[in-house]
């Protein structure tokens, strides 16, 4: 009933030894069962691992996880029984691993250790706590404890201290991500891992456990996941002391204050002299999460090939901040279970060169619904986007934050070009599924990929530090290369793609502000506002700075089905079209004009189009 759905071999095994245990003991009824003939269901025929991994062949292979099969678990261990079998190999025998639950299939260290160099490891992954009782070492899973409060009642008052001290850490102080590497026995043993990350970070720092064991991936993925959440709960401390008699307070009791701050706090150092100082942490017991979601495509022959299908998306972005023009060429992949990714380029399909790894999967999705073209230059609240995420999670940010460029996407249009726009508001409306709102549109001059629209099922991509620069040359924009992704420590191989990027970022951006006025001889005066790439945002100096080594414009007079009838070149932001040419052109002075202007780049000659027709 207690359930929470996620897979538990050590339970299963528990259940198992508690029956052998009952029936082969004296508390059993004499006769009723004979211990030497018991039967276990269920060992299936089918050979593992081919089942569960092959559903193709076999479709109840999903129902293997959480099921009753004996195969692929009977000669697994348990977190417990590991732990206890270092230390009698290394000669303990008062110890109590009891209180320890969880799965671990296998740990190998291969150079010789103490018991402590050997189990500090597994302490750390998978928040065991260590403590002496009476000559005892006793070791007690701390976020599966259900541990009763004690209340203290009575403290020290010390002259010129408080009695109790209280400290909060701030977010930035503390990881915002876990990362659990391990080797999966549903990838021939391969190492992956698995991670956990806040959606609001307000800092980059990161919780590495490196373990030379075989897990489950949905036990790797709950470790990290606990690891992160104890990290958090952990910002609050708690300082305070007791008498010297009270010595059943130990570590690792859970403790609360009658007159203290609320909550309660698992004891983690105690400094005994006059008074018995207390080091406390703040605690709270898990509740089992909710079955994760585990990989797919667990199909054919169950090898560590077929399971890297990973999704690479590979973008020609325009420039979004301040970086060198060529890093805007960039690389997202996502891949579950997550595995560290390098890609590769080749102007062949031989001779692959390494350009840049991938150490975190990217926040990647597809829209739910298509994407319509919207306004530009304020926040549009007329539509909403959305997203069906793969992976991670997106969080709502301040107005001045997205101005300053929190919550930026890259959404792919139906001609492949790729829209920059970043939003508001972010609720998770289903498991997976977002609605974003607020929507800054056509972000670092993609008017184009806006106005041609984004179709269901087009590519969302999160552009954060998971989205990193391909490591073009500057020689190399624009020419199209294979690529290839490749899973580190093995074999296993996504690929080739052909891309071609370092276009986007070199082309100059589409004029705004057109006007057009007719002067007193009756010419048309045509006058336009430049843009920039780099450092257009400034407000400190007259005009922007030029992004080429020279300013030209090409402005083009279209006729009927856009056919151009006149086309200049002009190094200024404005142009007069004569009234006799006009007159020579189209026969007759016009009443309304339809004209395309462009900026003239030197990597790239025809900037983006901006088009207007005035009423003359």
């Amino acid at each position: 009933y207690f359930s929470s759905g996620m897979r538990s071999d050590s339970m299963q095994r528990r259940f198992l030894e508690a029956h052998r245990l009952w029936w082969a003991g004296d508390g059993a009824p004499d006769g009723m069962v004979d211990p030497s003939h018991l039967f276990v269901w269920c060992w299936d025929a089918r050979p593992f691992p081919a089942f569960p991994l092959a559903t193709d062949i076999w479709s109840d292979g999903g129902n293997w996880r959480t099921g009753h099969w004996l195969n692929g678990r009977l000669g697994a261990g348990t977190l417990a029984d590991i732990v206890a079998t270092v230390l009698r190999d290394h000669g303990f025998v008062d110890f109590d691993v009891s209180e320890v639950s969880g799965d671990l299939i296998g740990y190998v260290k291969g150079e010789l250790g103490s018991a402590r160099d050997l189990i500090e490891p597994l302490l750390q992954a998978f928040q065991i706590d260590a403590f002496e009782d009476a000559g005892l070492l006793r070791f007690r899973s701390r976020t599966r404890a259900s541990l009763p409060a004690m209340r203290i009642e009575t403290l020290v008052d010390s002259e010129n201290e408080p009695l109790w001290q209280e400290t909060r850490g701030h977010d930035s102080d503390f990881a915002a991500e876990a990362v659990l590497t391990f080797y999966n026995p549903d990838l021939d043993y391969e190492q992956a891992s698995a991670r956990s990350h806040r959606a609001g970070q307000a800092t980059s720092r990161l919780i590495k456990q490196d373990l030379p064991a075989v897990l489950a991936e949905e036990t790797a993925l709950d470790a990290a996941e606990a690891l992160l959440r104890d990290v958090r709960i952990a910002r609050r401390s708690l300082r305070f002391s007791l008498a010297p008699s009270r010595l059943d307070v130990q570590p690792g009791d859970v403790v609360s204050l009658n007159d203290g701050p609320d909550g309660r706090f698992l004891v983690s150092r105690i400094e005994d002299g006059d008074a018995r100082r207390i080091e406390a942490r703040a605690f709270a017991p898990s509740s089992g999460g909710a079955p994760p979601a585990l990989t797919d495509g667990r199909n054919g022959d169950g090898t560590a090939s077929n399971l890297f299908k990973p999704v690479v998306h590979l973008m020609d972005l325009p420039r979004f901040d301040g970086e060198a023009a060529a890093s805007f060429a960039r690389g997202a992949v996502f891949a579950k279970p997550w595995r560290t990714v390098g890609l590769s380029s080749s102007a062949t399909t031989e001779g692959y060169r390494g350009r840049v790894v991938l150490d975190r999967p990217a926040t990647m999705g597809m829209l739910a619904s298509a994407l319509a073209p919207g306004v530009t230059g304020r926040f549009d609240w007329s539509q909403a986007l959305i997203v069906d995420l793969a992976y991670g999670e997106l969080s709502s940010a301040t107005e001045i934050a997205v101005l300053n460029g929190a919550n930026r996407l890259a959404v792919r249009s139906v001609g492949g070009v790729w829209e920059i726009l970043s939003f508001l508001q972010a609720e998770e409306i289903a498991a997976g599924r977002w609605l974003l709102g607020g929507l800054l549109r056509a972000l670092a001059g993609t008017e184009d990929a806006m106005v041609s629209g984004s179709p269901e099922g087009a590519a969302v991509v999160l552009l954060d530090d998971a989205v990193k620069p391909l490591g073009l040359r500057s020689d190399e924009a624009g020419l199209s290369l294979n690529w290839i992704a490749e899973a580190a420590g093995s074999l296993a191989m996504a690929g080739p793609f052909v891309f071609a990027g370092g276009l986007r970022a070199e082309t100059p951006l589409a004029p705004v502000h057109l006007r057009c006025r007719r002067t007193d001889a009756g010419d048309a005066l045509i006058s336009w506002t430049r843009r920039g790439r780099d450092n257009a945002d400034s407000l400190t100096g007259a005009d922007i700075p030029l992004d080429e080594p020279f300013e030209r414009y090409r402005v083009e007079v279209l006729g009927g089905a856009d056919v151009v009838i006149r086309a200049v070149e002009v190094q200024t932001p404005e142009w007069t079209y004569p009234l006799a040419d006009e007159v020579l052109d189209f026969g007759e002075r016009q009443t309304s004009l339809a004209v395309t202007i462009r900026q003239l780049g030197e990597r790239v000659p025809l900037g983006l189009p901006a088009r207007a027709i005035f009423q003359m």
